[in-house]
Parts: C-alpha cells; sequence; structure tokens
C-alpha cells in the first residue's frame, strides 16, 4: 500500500469519527445524554461495524464526543489580559465569556454531569475543568480578593466560583429561562455585589 493510500485511509478514518462525533453532540443537545453505538450509527450514517471499531462500548463513545468539545471551545475560555485593567472591563470580559462558553458547551456539560457517576474519566475531566474555571477566576478577579479580609476573601472566593461555573450558568439559562442579556445583567449585579460592594 502506497504512503498516499494510508495517508488517506487516516483522513478518512478521521473525517467518520469527527463526524460520529459531532452527531452525539448533537443529542447531548437534544438531552439524550447517553446515546448508543446503534443511535449514534443510523443518525451518522456510519455502520455498527466501523464504530466498533472506533468505541469498545458507549462510554468510550461518549468520553471521546465529551473531549471533541472541549477542544473546540478552548479558544472561547481564553482571557487576552487576565487580571489585567479596570474591574470593569475585567468584569465584561469576564461575564461574556463564561456566557460564550456555555453556549457553546452547555449540552456537552450536562451529559459530563449525567455520565460522571459511572465513568472515573468523565469525572476526572469534569474535576479538572471545574478547578481550571475557579482558577481563572482567581486571576481574573486578584485585585479586588486581594484587598478584602482573608474571612471576607475566603466567602467571595467561593460564591464567585459557584456563581460562575457552567453549572449556574445552566441554571439561570434554563432553570430560569433567563435570555443571555438577563443572564448577563444578573452575573455582573451580582458579582459586582460581590467583589466592589462599595460601587
Amino acid at each position: 500500500m502506497t504512503e498516499q493510500a494510508i495517508d488517506g485511509r487516516i483522513a478518512r478514518r478521521q473525517r467518520n469519527l469527527d463526524a460520529v462525533l459531532d452527531v452525539v453532540l448533537e443529542m447531548f443537545a437534544e438531552d439524550m445524554m447517553f446515546p448508543s453505538i446503534e443511535q449514534a450509527s443510523k443518525r451518522s450514517g456510519l455502520s455498527m461495524r466501523s464504530l466498533y471499531r472506533y468505541f469498545a462500548d458507549p462510554a468510550e463513545l461518549v468520553e471521546a464526543a465529551i473531549k471533541r468539545s472541549q477542544a473546540q471551545a478552548v479558544e472561547l475560555i481564553h482571557l487576552a489580559r487576565i487580571g489585567q485593567g479596570p474591574f470593569a472591563d475585567r468584569l465584561d470580559d469576564f461575564v461574556s465569556m463564561r456566557l460564550r462558553l456555555y453556549e457553546a458547551t452547555g449540552a456537552m456539560f450536562r451529559a459530563t454531569i449525567h455520565n460522571a457517576a459511572n465513568s472515573p474519566r468523565v469525572r476526572d475531566e469534569m474535576a479538572e475543568n471545574r478547578r481550571l474555571l475557579r482558577e481563572q477566576f482567581l486571576l481574573q478577579f486578584n485585585p479586588e480578593l486581594a484587598a478584602l479580609s482573608p474571612r471576607a476573601r475566603a466567602s467571595a472566593v467561593e460564591a464567585g466560583n459557584v456563581l460562575t461555573q457552567i453549572d449556574s450558568i445552566d441554571q439561570l439559562r434554563r432553570g430560569r429561562n433567563l435570555t443571555v442579556a438577563e443572564a448577563n445583567v444578573v452575573l455582573r449585579d451580582a458579582l459586582t455585589a460581590l467583589l466592589s460592594p462599595d460601587t
């Protein structure tokens, strides 16, 4: 087999993988939190035999889809000047970024929560993502947090972190049915009260 033919097979395999994982992400958005291999095969048009070559079981399929979504969201979570500039600018950047992240990955997040109990790898991934989001909050608002007393700082860190995790944004957007603009106002007002109470 020629090198060109091998490259073509690798590229075709990757296209098939991407296609089926995108289908699984669509299913997450439809609240199908644990799609079967059969469902993914039917929706994607790929044979069951092909899918079982790629994934040993539905859990492996779900884990791969979650990782694909996370990889696609890497740019969304970036803050160019983290912790720098006036509070109002950092607040705008942070809240806008978290809402964009939620809009892009909210369905994946719900699937992660749903599957974490039965998958140590998904559970570990979720814990790491939450840790990174908490660390980002600390860095973005370090000037305000540093000005608080130790007790007030500890409370502000925990409250601010909980408020801006994807769980809470999901509650605002789906549980409370708020628009993106309405959720933006809630988060901005709450963080302002928490971090800059005298303004």
